[in-house]
């Protein structure tokens, strides 16, 4: 099975006939029959019903198509992506990643705040979340012009400019014992377990590294990003975790919801921009010579359109 069967497959079955899919591929009418003829012979199963006034999917067709229209949609998104970089360095363009977990509207978020500061600047901008080890060797690599962390990251080799910060909170399950309060000091937290991991907490001087310089007790919880169980930390064994409270909703779980720490123990966490000591490119240097006008009073613009 590969992409170029399941495309004319969906597109086969929208059309209602095989010489659709093939006017939209820019293909023969043959070339999309034995396409689908070799995906049928490979499941084992006949997925369209072909007659003398086009295709309709077979029950099997039909469950098949569901699902490969999303994964369609999926590969046509990640070719769009793909196709976005390009593959020289253009004094045009500029690429930072941020030093971030994935959180909910985030590919909306990074899109538009692409958009505001690219205008800003006249120069197209992409903005790509990688975890922090990562972004720092694509870093140094020449691969993207510069990273983003919440939080201060220092190292021999790097530049740090703070462009502003960001109020912090916890995410924790609506189940909670501490969920009804309006706001958590750290010692409410003391006695519940929270995540602690090496990706994002060992990276450099995280949220949790900044309360725990202040007196937070809780246990770690060391967790694998790729492998944490979310409903059996929060749920039953009443974890949380920390986060930035970003110009959005980014609860990524229902059952979750996010607290702020109470006012007279809480702290901002600065978002700082990383670029190499001896090598910054032509798009970043336009983009430090207007940090002042673009992040006011050294907070994200709250309100992006």
């Amino acid at each position: 099975m590969d992409i170029r069967q399941i495309r004319y497959f969906v597109y086969a079955v929208e059309g209602t006939s095989l010489s659709a899919a093939a006017k939209c591929q820019y293909v023969t009418v043959q070339a999309v029959s034995k396409a689908i003829s070799e995906l049928e012979s490979e499941l084992g199963s006949r997925l369209l019903i072909r007659g003398n006034h086009g295709v309709q999917p077979t029950a099997i067709g039909l469950a098949f198509y569901e699902r490969a229209r999303k994964i369609l949609e999926s590969f046509n998104e990640l070719e769009d992506f793909t196709k976005s970089f390009p593959v020289a360095k253009d004094s045009g363009r500029m690429i930072i990643a941020l030093c971030s977990p994935a959180f909910a509207n985030a590919e909306q978020f990074m899109t538009t705040l692409s958009k505001y500061i690219g205008a800003r600047l006249g120069i197209k901008l992409d903005i790509i979340i990688t975890p922090g080890k990562i972004a720092i060797d694509a870093l140094m690599a020449g691969d993207i012009d510069a990273a983003c962390t919440i939080g201060e990251y220092t190292s021999p080799d790097t530049d740090s400019v703070t462009i502003g910060s960001l109020p912090t909170g916890i995410a924790l399950a609506k189940s909670h014992p501490l969920a009804h309060q309006q706001s958590v000091t750290l010692a409410d937290l003391r006695p519940y377990p929270v995540t602690w991991s090496e990706t994002y907490d060992l990276f450099n001087r995280s949220i949790q590294a900044v309360y725990r310089e202040r007196g937070l007790k809780s246990p770690k919880c060391v967790t694998n990003p790729n492998t944490f169980d979310e409903q059996e930390f929060f749920l039953d064994r009443n974890g949380y975790a920390f986060a930035a409270f970003l110009p959005f909703s980014q609860i990524t779980q229902p059952f979750l919801k996010l607290l702020p720490i109470d006012p007279r123990e809480a702290v901002n966490i600065p978002l700082c921009v990383i670029t190499p000591k001896t090598r910054k490119t032509d798009a970043y240097l336009a983009f430090e010579r207007s940090i002042e006008s673009i992040f006011r009073s050294g907070k994200l613009i709250p309100n992006m359109h």
